[in-house]
């Protein structure tokens, strides 16, 4: 077994552990998952996963305010950084397939994710919809930078646990309001210069509500 990947600083008088000043919490990936299902029952999957996505949009979007601070990434690095942080931590293998932070929209792919480990393969539905507000979230961090607002939606489209063999996901942006962001942010390359960015193309087409 390898070590954690992130770092972890644990408080001797409060036992408060923390990654990058941000307190965090360890817990059994069972326990995540069955308040999972649990709200599912009893609120119904269309509004907890409102809920969800409303909540991790805004999770998101605190986090890479303050990552971006700690360590003084740029917009689109603190992006990367946060799907990087993500996989380090567990959640899953988080892979940027597609993305064009000009036009706040990308394509994803989660495998082993920690809601389909827990689900099954055999669900016959995608339980990953908890992840569609962390990549709005981030993606609304990108545009900000740039001094810029939009109407953000990320759909979960494939799941481990219908069958597939990762979970993707699309973000679609429209609307974008604002300032013309930098050269610099246009900048199509990883923070390395290693991973080209290519502009996305939907497996499918979703209609906005």
């Amino acid at each position: 077994m390898a070590a954690p990947e992130v770092p972890i600083d644990v408080e001797p008088e409060t036992g408060i552990w923390r990654t990058d000043g941000l307190p965090m919490i360890y817990v059994p990936r069972h326990f995540l998952v069955n308040n999972h299902r649990a709200m599912e029952a009893a609120l119904g999957i269309p509004a907890h996963r409102a809920i969800l996505t409303q909540s991790g949009d805004a999770s998101a979007l605190h986090w890479c305010e303050k990552e971006a601070q700690t360590h003084g990434l740029d917009a689109e690095a603190t992006f990367r950084h946060y799907l990087r942080r993500l996989s380090q931590r567990g959640w899953g293998r988080f892979s940027i397939l597609a993305l064009d932070p000009a036009a706040g929209s990308g394509r994803f792919a989660v495998e082993h994710s920690v809601y389909a480990l827990e689900y099954g393969a055999d669900a016959g539905r995608c339980v990953c919809y908890a992840f569609e507000g962390y990549f709005t979230g981030a993606m609304r961090y990108v545009l900000r930078r740039a001094g810029c607002e939009a109407a953000l939606r990320c759909t979960e489209v494939a799941c481990a646990a219908a069958g597939d063999r990762a979970c993707h996901f699309v973000l679609e942006c429209r609307d974008i309001r604002g300032h013309q962001r930098s050269a610099s942010d246009r900048d199509t390359r990883a923070p390395n210069g290693s991973e080209p960015v290519t502009k996305p193309a939907p497996r499918r087409q979703h209609e906005w509500k």
